[in-house]
């Protein structure tokens, strides 16, 4: 549902839509059932491309659509065109996997992440501690669900080492046998967007056919020997349930590289940001300090995480931050470079 601040910014001809998925530079999007649209009548998403306009004023990922965006369309000829990204409330992201600073987008206008970890031996709790951090620093309200409890007599264990990190609830499930689903109902309804997200194998394709009910999204078998899984979801794509809710389906993420994360750390790590002021010089950079609170107090394995986690997001903040001043200084030299030319002509 298109909330009404956002609608009221799409004016005629224009009419709004949602983006389901992305393909190979296309789009599938789906009309907003609450306002009048020529493409309201359609059954089944159609497919789109983004105007001319716009792809020339795209600079980095994040400026083209992503699985959640609403956006503003017309017809074309026969053709639907995306003219725009209306304003998103939050987008989730990671940082590249190329070793370049860009962050890939995932999904956007998220009302709840569902970070889903299985109760298996692929459970690992510093991946996870990667993905709350990444949902903290997106600004995107977060759930942790633990899948496949039907394998444990007890996940109590884990739920509590969970909690060790997650601030946000700790959902104990099994879509196998139908226990703790429930658990989803207060994060559904006609005005919610949830998304799944996590590696492979951890039960996502699996979870959303049962809230489906139906066996929409492939399913692949994990690897006996480490209970890992193989890629079943090869795009971000949007459906709906039958009481509207939005509902987005990722793939399998093994690797999360930090974006624009130090607030997230710090969140994460909260119990060390209170303890930086407790130590003995201001400016106490927590490594030999003589009078640190942090080094005294934390675990060791919690304070070299926290270190290892710190270091990653600067790094990451400073690479963005020189490579985004590089990329504007380049994106005004070809604007007065083009502008030069037309006056010469």
């Amino acid at each position: 549902m298109l909330p009404k601040n956002i609608a009221a910014l799409v004016e005629s001809p224009f009419t709004c839509a949602r983006v389901v998925s992305q393909d190979r530079g296309s789009y599938l999007v789906a009309p907003d059932a609450n306002l009048d649209s020529d493409l309201k009548n359609m059954s089944q998403p159609v497919r789109a491309e983004i105007s001319g306009a716009m792809r020339h004023g795209a600079y980095v990922a994040a400026d083209f659509p992503i699985a959640g965006d609403f956006v503003t369309v017309k017809n074309s000829n026969g053709a639907t065109i995306i003219d725009r990204i209306l304003p998103r409330k939050n987008l989730f992201a990671r940082r590249a996997v190329d070793g370049s600073s860009e962050s890939q987008p995932i999904a956007a206008n998220l009302d709840t992440l569902f970070i889903t970890v299985a109760a298996n031996k692929d459970f690992n709790l510093r991946r996870l501690e990667r993905y709350v951090i990444t949902a903290v620093s997106c600004n995107i309200p977060y759930a942790v669900v633990l899948t496949k409890c039907d394998l444990m007599a007890d996940a109590s264990i884990l739920i509590d080492a969970i909690r060790t990190i997650a601030h946000g609830p700790v959902l104990a499930l099994s879509a196998q046998n139908g226990s703790g689903m429930e658990l989803l109902a207060p994060f559904c309804g006609a005005d919610q967007t949830i998304a799944f997200v996590g590696s492979s194998g951890v039960g996502k394709s699996t979870l959303i056919n049962c809230l489906l009910a139906s066996e929409t999204l492939a399913i692949n078998k994990i690897r006996s020997q480490d209970d890992r899984g193989r890629h079943t979801t090869t795009r971000r794509f949007l459906q709906h349930l039958t009481d509207g809710t939005a509902i987005i389906d990722t793939p399998g993420m093994r690797e999360l590289a930090l974006a624009d994360a130090e607030a997230g750390v710090s969140e994460v790590f909260a119990e060390i940001t209170q303890l930086a002021g407790r130590c003995r010089f201001r400016d106490c950079l927590h490594g030999s300090e003589p009078g640190c609170a942090v080094k005294e107090t934390v675990a060791d394995s919690t304070y070299e995480n926290w270190r290892k986690l710190s270091k990653e997001a600067a790094y990451e903040s400073r690479k963005h931050d020189r490579e985004a001043a590089a990329a504007e200084k380049a994106k005004w030299k070809a604007i007065h470079k083009k502008a030069n030319r037309e006056r010469n002509r």
